[in-house]
């Protein structure tokens, strides 16, 4: 007699999980990380295409009013994650979405027919995670980078945003989102700023704020995947009667092109591809969302605040800039008579005891001097290029001379 094998809901909840996560041989360089696309032919026959493509709008549907967590969700629930899925699906026919699909639409969804004219996608965020939004970016990142994180590393992403089990709610930290922007930000700081780590500036410089902010690169990824998408080609058609009704609909529907679906696969697999696709998604950035000129304003504009304690080669070059800008200026020495000798605070310090005294027996071109080599410019042909003498002598006479007056000075001062 065969016994009966009782699982547990944990168990259940366990080996969900462990699907969702990548095992040693999914994880080489070649293989992670991984995004794919399942072909809307698998729901639709035919698409309706617009001429034109319109710029899309991107919606997030929110767990607390539509979404409940967990493994068994309400027949509302499920009706409104559907409704997601098949309508990201159709994203290739932007604002005729709502054409087709109209008739399923739950009542919390109902708004959508007073945008029948925008071309949106529909974001779900479930819980406290915000991943079937940003799982393209997600899935940019390799493993050495989730895993100083602290993030799960996935088999592969599903774009355009798609029906949720549950159970990335039990794999994701609660601050997911806080850690994945860190993760992000580190990722594509090389490909913003060259030679200069991130750690190099402080946490308010606007760049740096750039890297964070998911939401500025998610429309920018969505074009590299739909682009990478169009270059497929449309799936086969299945039965003959499907090739003859799509022509029928070509000619009820002359404005718009009746297509069908295009074909699925890996969007990009592998950390070659996906620095590839990333710079993909800088050019996009930069085209329709200014990012070069942004990050060239900042550059332009940029305060000593903007940088952190660590050394950097940005930070070299504003200082180099700052100093230029400022021996724009020729500072003179004046002497004022008949005033009150006012002792500064370093005249007490006993390594500087005899500056201010002595800085008063030089002459106006003996002073410039010495301020340039307490500035820690020591060599000659320096000075003198600052100085704006053609060659080193006016500057090699001064010292000669300087240095007999100080000479004289501490001998009388004994």
């Amino acid at each position: 007699m065969s016994q009966i094998k009782i699982v547990t809901r944990n168990q259940i909840r366990e080996e969900l999980i462990n699907f969702h996560l990548a095992t040693n041989g999914e994880l080489s360089k070649d293989e992670y990380p991984l995004l794919q696309n399942i072909s809307a032919a698998f729901i639709y026959n035919c698409l309706p295409i617009p001429e034109i493509d319109s710029k899309p709008e991107y919606i997030y549907i929110h767990s607390d009013k539509s979404l409940k967590k967990g493994f068994f969700h309400n027949q509302v629930s499920n009706n409104v994650q559907l409704l997601i899925s098949k309508w990201n699906m159709a994203w290739e026919s932007g604002h005729y979405r709502y054409d087709i699909l109209h008739e399923d639409i739950p009542n919390d969804l109902k708004w959508l027919e007073k945008f029948t004219d925008k071309n949106i996608f529909l974001i779900p965020r479930f819980s406290y995670h915000r991943y079937a939004a940003f799982s393209p970016l997600y899935h940019l990142l390799p493993k050495h980078i989730l895993q100083y994180n602290r993030l799960p590393l996935l088999k592969k992403g599903q774009w355009p945003p798609y029906l949720n089990d549950g159970t990335l709610d039990y794999i994701f930290p609660k601050d997911f989102d806080e850690r994945l922007s860190q993760a992000f930000a580190f990722y594509i700081w090389p490909f913003l700023i060259s030679g200069s780590k991130i750690s190099a500036f402080n946490s308010d410089d606007s760049i740096k704020i750039l890297a964070h902010n998911l939401d500025y690169w998610l429309p920018h990824i969505y074009t590299v995947a739909e682009k990478r998408l169009k270059n497929f080609g449309r799936a086969p058609f299945t039965e003959s009667y499907h090739e003859k009704r799509l022509l029928e609909n070509r000619k009820t529907y002359p404005d718009i092109r009746i297509e069908r679906p295009l074909k699925g696969g890996m969007i990009w697999m592998g950390e070659e591809e996906a620095k590839e696709v990333t710079k993909e998604m800088i050019e996009y950035a930069d085209k329709n969302g200014s990012l070069r000129n942004i990050i060239d304003a900042i550059k332009s504009n940029r305060v000593r605040d903007d940088f952190s304690e660590y050394w950097s080669f940005a930070k070299e070059d504003f200082e180099r800039k700052l100093y230029n800008k400022r021996s724009k200026y020729q500072v003179n020495f004046i002497e004022l008579t008949d005033t009150i000798p006012v002792q500064g605070p370093e005249t007490e310090i006993e390594e500087n005891r005899c500056w201010e005294d002595f800085i008063a027996l030089l002459d106006a071109k003996e002073k410039r001097i010495v301020v340039c080599i307490r500035e820690g410019f020591t060599k000659v042909g320096e000075i003198s290029k600052i100085l704006g003498y053609t060659n080193h002598s006016p500057v090699s006479k001064a010292l000669r001379n300087i240095r007999e007056k100080a000479k004289k000075y501490i001998e009388n001062s004994e």
